[in-house]
């Protein structure tokens, strides 16, 4: 049947309209729509703005929060992620930039500062070609600012992070077509100095003032050779760690290995490890701070980004500023006090200190009112950092060694203050320049002590010691300090005690360290060959064993275990406190150990006899002193080959000085000793066979770490 049309259709310009309508139908019903170009003019480019390649409807809002979602929003102050800078949001990677490119009716999508999306820019996220691609999981950026611009001292930055697998598909960019939920933008919140919540607690009534500064001057001292003073065997190599403190979190997560490094000279923080969460606080003077400071600037504080540098005066070493941390000190704790004469004369100095404080007294006892004021404001700001390590200019501090030790060994609950314990007036304390920690927790519970500087600046005016006020305000918190001696140490290269206590067990830190020693230090760590934690015998072999002989005049190698004085009461008038408080009892002496003041060599003679068999009256009836020397000579020989023999060793050293011979149970390097007369010139001596077959007994030896006890 054929189609019939009127006359009008049937002329030639009626089969033309037919002709043009049947193809534009067929435009409609054949060609995709999701196909044409965004570019085309007309009705399909208005329609295919709303339509994505699935052809799923596209929310231009949802999917713009959805790409803001992609990155990478648990950020830490400090910390690597996708920074945006001046308020901008970063490119995203995949499809963010078209939902940020169109907005609805047409309209540029604004980012949350208002800003349109165009001025937007990647920082540290885009590859060489210009691509924005996503970047890889973990991949550095050290850009350190969240939205809003650089993250201010005292601030805290906070993220609602939102569920991982709903940011896996967002990137795509689709929804679920049965049931949309709204997407809430991330909030990106940047807290102010957060001020200090008080309690109703009472502080306690301070130490009534001491009236004979005598015994003050004990204390000061006391502090200052708290390893020599400690009263109880702590360090004593009993191999019992099983009894003590377990690892924490062993149930939770494995222990992590020791990072194995290779040294690289062309780069200073090549395996340094990684500081998030830990803020280094760092106490000097300013009568010190140019003197002992750049050493640490031009080493590890180059790989130490958090770093607060707190002192008694502000000053500015490079770019680093120091912070005077006692510009808060009240005026009632300031006056009348000499201490604060030299503050203020420091402050009040236009030109550099030493012309005006030379000749001043009393950096010491300004020290002692740091303590607490480095609380309160490392806390303002730094707040909510998970460890806080405080160490003193003169301090080093082995950093691998340290971060291992924190996420392995220490239980932060348990034990939340940790360093080389001391006592004074039967409490215990962190050792300050020998360095501790205090967990982020415990800080922020400090700092909620009412007026917490204050209370501890006024017992500060009749108490030694800063590092003990520390204690008293962490036991306040009701946490006390936990003991990880030998591995935080008082001592140097030159004056550590090595033997059975300080042999296998890993450093963390030393103390008394001047600029040289520092350098020296620093660089034995950055071109060691060896893998594993630095061990304190480590020290031992590269500063100390190149320089081994038997013995040193003009010298004091430090030893002072035990003492040999003579029964006349002439010798014991010449002998000091300290040696006759240390000397050995006359019928307690062996027959060598009787002969020992009488001179240098037979002073030597008392570590060589050490365990071996002699018998008294063999001994005495020989002729001569040669004699006696060969007789100790021959007992050791045929003692040789025992290792337990060398291993039991107790006497490793001696020094000999004004008719007193005295030893020491542990071999130390010690230093020049210059007397006026040449009669009291001191000579020192080790006894070299005996050093090395202690230590090739000891042989090879694992880390010994000390659980915080």
């Amino acid at each position: 049947m054929g189609l019939k049309l009127g006359s009008s259709w049937s002329t030639p310009r009626g089969w033309r309209m037919i002709s043009l309508t049947l193809f534009a139908l067929t435009l409609l019903l054949v060609v995709p729509l999701h196909q044409l170009s965004s570019d085309s003019p007309g009705v399909y480019n208005q329609v295919s703005k709303y339509l994505k390649h699935e052809g799923t409807v596209y929310d231009v809002e949802d999917g713009f929060i959805a790409n803001l979602n992609e990155t990478e929003t648990e950020q830490a102050v400090g910390g690597k992620a996708n920074g945006v800078e001046n308020g901008s949001v970063g490119q995203q990677p995949g499809g963010a930039h078209e939902a940020q490119a169109i907005g609805e009716d047409g309209k540029e999508a604004q980012n949350t500062d208002g800003k349109p999306a165009e001025g937007q820019h990647v920082q540290n996220g885009e590859n060489a070609t210009g691509d924005n691609k996503p970047q890889a999981e973990g991949g550095d950026n050290n850009n350190g600012q969240g939205v809003g611009g650089p993250i201010q001292e005292g601030q805290k930055l906070e993220t609602n992070q939102g569920n991982p697998e709903d940011n896996e598909n967002n990137e795509e960019g689709g929804e679920d077509e049965d049931e949309v939920q709204p997407v809430q933008p991330p909030k990106f919140i940047v807290h102010p100095n957060p001020k200090p919540t008080t309690t109703s607690q009472k502080p306690p009534a301070p130490t009534p003032a001491k009236e004979n500064d005598k015994e003050k001057e004990k204390e000061k001292e006391s502090h200052d050779n708290h390893d020599d003073n400690k009263a109880n065997e702590e360090h004593k190599d009993n191999g019992d760690d099983k009894n003590k403190q377990e690892t924490p979190n062993e149930g939770d997560k494995p222990k992590e290995e020791f990072p194995s490094t290779t040294p690289n000279p062309n780069d200073i923080c090549a395996g340094f490890p990684n500081l998030n969460g830990i803020t280094l606080v760092m106490k000097t003077g300013a009568t010190e701070a140019f003197s002992k400071l750049p050493a640490h600037l031009l080493t590890s504080l180059q790989c130490v980004k958090d770093v607060l540098i707190f002192s008694d005066l502000e000053q500015q070493i490079g770019s680093h500023h120091i912070i005077d941390v006692l510009d808060n000190v009240k005026e009632d704790v300031q006056k009348g006090r000499k201490e604060f004469d030299l503050y203020k004369a420091q402050k009040s100095c236009p030109i550099p200190q030493k012309y005006c404080t030379a000749d001043m007294k009393g950096g010491w006892d300004l020290d002692k009112y740091k303590f607490l004021h480095m609380i309160e404001r490392a806390w303002q700001l730094r707040p909510y950092q998970k460890w806080y390590v405080f160490a003193e200019a003169d301090s080093y501090i082995f950093w691998p060694n340290l971060i291992w030790f924190l996420n392995n060994k220490v239980n932060a609950t348990e034990t939340p203050y940790v360093g080389s314990v001391a006592m004074l007036k039967g409490t215990p304390f962190a050792h300050g320049g020998s360095g501790y920690v205090i967990h982020g927790d415990t800080v922020q519970k400090m700092v909620e002590i009412p007026d917490l500087a204050h209370k501890y600046d006024v017992m500060a005016t009749h108490e030694c010691c800063g590092d003990y006020l520390m204690a008293l305000a962490v036991n306040e918190t009701g946490k006390k300090v936990r003991q990880a001696h030998p591995m935080f140490n008082g001592e140097k290269p030159v004056t550590l005690p090595f033997g059975n206590n300080h042999w296998c067990e890993p450093l963390i830190t030393m103390h008394h360290m001047d600029p040289e020693e520092v350098s020296s230090v620093w660089q034995y760590e950055k071109t060691r060959e060896k893998t594993g934690p630095i061990q304190i015998r480590e020290m031992y072999e590269t500063f100390f064993a190149p320089n081994l002989k038997d013995k040193r005049e003009e010298w004091d190698n430090l030893s002072d275990d035990t003492c040999f004085i003579g029964p006349e009461p002439d010798a014991q008038a010449k002998a000091t406190d300290r040696q006759k408080g240390r000397q050995k009892k006359e019928a307690e002496k062996t027959a060598v150990q009787r002969r020992a003041h009488q001179s240098e060599e037979q002073c030597s003679k008392v570590c060589e006899a050490d365990g071996l068999d002699i018998n008294e009256e063999e001994f005495t009836g020989l002729e001569n002193d040669g004699l006696r020397a060969a007789l100790i000579r021959k007992k050791y020989e045929e003692r040789r080959n025992e290792k337990d023999f060398h291993g039991a060793r107790k006497c490793f050293q001696w020094r000999y000085q004004k008719g007193v011979c005295c030893i020491a149970k542990s071999f130390k390097q010690g230093k020049p000793h210059k007397e006026a007369k040449p009669e009291d010139k001191a000579v020192s001596g080790w006894f070299v066979q005996g050093i090395n077959d202690w230590i090739t007994a000891k042989g090879e030896c694992e880390p010994k770490w000390k659980i915080p006890s």
